[in-house]
Formats: C-alpha cells, sequence, structure tokens
C-alpha cells in the first residue's frame, strides 16, 4: 500500500514538474505574438523605422533559432532544473530591459538577448518529457505541450492587445513586455522549490565555435534584409551578404572535421546528404517565411488601415490560432493516409484562403467583417493541417542516430525562416507603402503580402514532389522528433 501511494505521489510531482516547466515555451511563444501586435504602438512611440520594427520581431526569433540547440545541451551537461531557472531569469530581466527601453535601437539589443534566454530555458520541457515518460504518458504529455504553444499564440495576441489598449500607469505598451517579470519570479520560485535536477548520462558536448560561426553567418546574412531598406542599401549592406557566404562555408566545413574527430557538431554534416530532408528543410523555410511575414503585415492592416485599437486587432487574430488547434487536432490521421499529399491539401486550403483575405482586405473599405473573421479561422485550419505533418515528413526518414540533430536543424530552420521572411518579405511590403500611408496603403501592402505567400506556397508544394510519397505516413511521433531541439 504504501509503495503504491509513493508511486502516485512521484506520478503527481512529475505532472507539476511539467506544468512549471511548461512556462518557458508558453512565455517564449507569448513574447513573439505579443510584440507583434505591439508593433504599431512601440513603431509610433519611439519613431522606429521599419526596418527596426522588422527586428523588434524577427532579431528575437533569429537569436533564439542559433541558440536553441545549444540551449537543450546545456541543460543535459549541467542540469535541466538549474539551466530552466537561469534561462527563466535571464528572460524575465531581459524583458524588464525591453519595457524600459527608451528607443528603439536599445529595445532590438534587448530583444535579441531575450531570444537568447527563450532559447536556455525552452528546450527543458521537451528533454524533461523525453527522460520522463513512455508510451501514451508522453503523447500526453506532448499534446499538453502542443495546446500550451497554441494556447501562448491566442493569449499573446489577446494579452498584448488588451494591455496596450488599457494603457496601465500610462506606460503605453511597456507592459507586454514587463508582465514577464512578475511572471518569471513566481516560476523560478516554484521551480526552485518543486522540480528534481536531471542531468543526461552521455550529454553531447558543446559546440562552441560552430554556434559562433553559425551566428555570425546568419547575422550578416540577416542584416542587411532588415536594415538594408531604410539605409538605402548602402555599399555595407551587400558587403554583409557577401562576406556570409565565407562563414557559411567555414562553419560546413568545421563541422565536417568536428565530427570526423569524434565531436558533437551543432549540425551533423550526414543530414546534406539525405535529399528528402534538405528538400523538407528548403519546404520548411519558404512555409514559414511566408506565413510569419504575413501574420505582421495583418497586424498593421487591422490596425493602421481599418482602426483598430490593439485589443480589438488582437481578437480578430486569435481566430487563426484556434483554427490551427482545429487542423492540428486532426492532421495526423490525414498524414498517416495520405503522406505528403496532406501538405498539398493544407497548402491548398491556405492558398484559398489567402485569395479569399485578399479580396475581403482589398474591399473592406476600413472596416472588419464577419466573413474576415472566419476566413481567418480557415486559414488556421489551413496551417494546422500543414505544420505537424511538415515535420513529420522531414524527419521521418531519418536514421534514429541523427534524431537529435535533424529536428533540432528543423526548429532551427524555422526560426530562421521566421525573422527572414519578415525582413525579405516585409521589406518588399514596406517599400511599397508611402511613409504618409493612407488605410487603402496598408489594405494595398497586406494584399502585395498575400500575392507573395501565393507564389511561395506554389513552390513549396512543387518542391514536395521531390520528397517520396511514402515519407511521412509510417513516422515517430512528433515528440520524438521536437524532444531533441
Amino acid at each position: 500500500m504504501g509503495n503504491r501511494l509513493e508511486s502516485g505521489q512521484v506520478e503527481r510531482n512529475k505532472w507539476i514538474s511539467l506544468l512549471i516547466l511548461l512556462v518557458g515555451p508558453f512565455l517564449g511563444v507569448i513574447d513573439f505574438f505579443i510584440a507583434n501586435i505591439g508593433i504599431p504602438s512601440i513603431k509610433n512611440s519611439l519613431h522606429a523605422g521599419f526596418g527596426e520594427a522588422e527586428l523588434i520581431v524577427a532579431g528575437y526569433g533569429l537569436t533564439y533559432a542559433v541558440c536553441l540547440i545549444t540551449g537543450g545541451r546545456l541543460g543535459d551537461i549541467f542540469g535541466r532544473k538549474k539551466v530552466f531557472i537561469l534561462g527563466m531569469a535571464g528572460f524575465a530581466a531581459t524583458s524588464a530591459f525591453c519595457g524600459w527601453a527608451g528607443d528603439a535601437g536599445t529595445l532590438v539589443f534587448w530583444r535579441l538577448l531575450q531570444g537568447c534566454a527563450a532559447a536556455v530555458m525552452f528546450p527543458q520541457a521537451l528533454s524533461f518529457i523525453q527522460v520522463n515518460f513512455t508510451g501514451s504518458s508522453k503523447r500526453l504529455a506532448f499534446s499538453i505541450y502542443g495546446a500550451m504553444i497554441g494556447f501562448g499564440s491566442i493569449v499573446g495576441q489577446i494579452l498584448g492587445g488588451f494591455l496596450i489598449q488599457a494603457d496601465l500607469f500610462h506606460l503605453g505598451w511597456r507592459p507586454i513586455f514587463l508582465i514577464n517579470l512578475p511572471l518569471g519570479l513566481i516560476t523560478i520560485l516554484a521551480a526552485s522549490l518543486i522540480l528534481d535536477e536531471s542531468k543526461a548520462k552521455n550529454p553531447p558536448g558543446v559546440d562552441l565555435i560552430g554556434t559562433v560561426l553559425l551566428t555570425i553567418a546568419l547575422f550578416l546574412f540577416s542584416l542587411p534584409f532588415m536594415e538594408g531598406t531604410d539605409a538605402g542599401w548602402p555599399p555595407w549592406a551587400w558587403g554583409a551578404l557577401a562576406a556570409s557566404i565565407p562563414f557559411f562555408l567555414a562553419f560546413y566545413r568545421f563541422e565536417c572535421r568536428y565530427s570526423l574527430d569524434g565531436g558533437s557538431p551543432l549540425i551533423e554534416p550526414r543530414l546534406f546528404q539525405d535529399r528528402g530532408f534538405m528538400v523538407g528543410i528548403l519546404v520548411t523555410c519558404i512555409y514559414f517565411a511566408g506565413h510569419t511575414s504575413m501574420i505582421l503585415v495583418l497586424s498593421l492592416f487591422l490596425q493602421l488601415s481599418l482602426r483598430l485599437d490593439p485589443f480589438h486587432a488582437g481578437l480578430l487574430l486569435a481566430p487563426f490560432s484556434f483554427g490551427f488547434l482545429v487542423g492540428s487536432s486532426f492532421s495526423g490521421k490525414l498524414n498517416g493516409l495520405l503522406g505528403r499529399n496532406s501538405l498539398h491539401l493544407g497548402a491548398g486550403v491556405l492558398a484559398i484562403s489567402l485569395v479569399c483575405l485578399s479580396i475581403q482586405a482589398n474591399a473592406s473599405h476600413g472596416q472588419a467583417s464577419l466573413p474576415f473573421v472566419f476566413t481567418c479561422f480557415i486559414y488556421g485550419v489551413g496551417r494546422g493541417l500543414v505544420t505537424a505533418p511538415l515535420y513529420n515528413t522531414v524527419l521521418s526518414g531519418v536514421p534514429a542516430r541523427d534524431a537529435g540533430s535533424a529536428a533540432g536543424v528543423a526548429s532551427m530552420a524555422q526560426q530562421v525562416a521566421n525573422s527572414a521572411g519578415i525582413a525579405v518579405i516585409g521589406a518588399i511590403v514596406f517599400s511599397a507603402i508611402p511613409s504618409h500611408a493612407t488605410a487603402a496603403d496598408y489594405a494595398h501592402g497586406f494584399v502585395t503580402s498575400s500575392l507573395i505567400n501565393l507564389v511561395l506556397l506554389a513552390a513549396a508544394s512543387l518542391l514536395l514532389l521531390l520528397v517520396p510519397k511514402s515519407r511521412g505516413r509510417d513516422v515517430a511521433p512528433v515528440d520524438t522528433a521536437m524532444a531533441e531541439a
């Protein structure tokens, strides 16, 4: 009897510990979407240019992407509890500095560091699930993880709009970042009292040189797209793009040599020889680049063209996330039945909804309509039909020994694509919007963004034809893919 009670207590503690760790991914997701909804207010308050506005959102995603794999490895080496608390402390501190930033450049700087802190705390929940749960319990744990991510995107949009609209203590947009400070402190206290420490028995090493090389390469590649437009594409922008190439090459060569020497490279070089994987990563980049940039442009359209306040704009964006949860709920079965064709089905739903959104935006005349909200929901359903099966399709043919590295690359590709999409597509759209834009100009910008997204969806659908039809049918669950991210 005593053993049974003790076993039940251990089981309850395990689930309570998971809920504490899930605060990390929850806050990390919230802060991506909460910044999206706050961009118009931040732009006006700090007199930020479009390039700086892009960096506030994209810079966070970029540093998060680069540090993600290393963040997971730090937990394996030094202890997941210790690293989670350290990451949460860094996230809370950088959030406070973001909230008190006096100019756009300072805000961008702290957002970059905030992305690093998010990458340290985020993977610990995934590692905890992988180590402490099995069978149906693991599937349930990852379902809760996925629901938390989806819920975070909804809360981020609605909470961001509410906090800006409420204008607490006359601070305007600043509470969207400052709220992380008390939440972070409460989580740190709970983690310190409840979590048990755990480490990997044979943890991989930290590829410090590879991380530095990749960070420099991605920074040199991304910065011109984020800042070059506002600066009129001066010589330094083209120079930075050119300089990124040797750094990418140096990173690849170092990873190859490091792997041959028995090290634990940031990205396993064998993955570059898997055609299905490489095509899948390219499709992942195209898909997320288009979607994330479209959400940013839509946020501007809702607030600056339809004249919605931030709270109501957040409410209007929420159907995207609800639709995503609906689409995700049955995407796995479709992917099992149809293989890669389930992705074509999801892409078709996205394309149709984008066309409808463009028509409705062009005819909006400064007012939101019920059909527009419904179409937002359908777009979210299409996104749910694509996202999880896309990861399964990308990772299903990867050998088990490379699963961790492959999952890390897929997660990193998504985040880099988020940042690059906002930078590149945002630059194209914003260049077509005059400095003294009217409501019609922002509506035109959203239509332009949608057209670009349609082209990207078509390109991704064609590239998927290069992936074997069976890939994605008999796959490891998404939890296995993400656990090492």
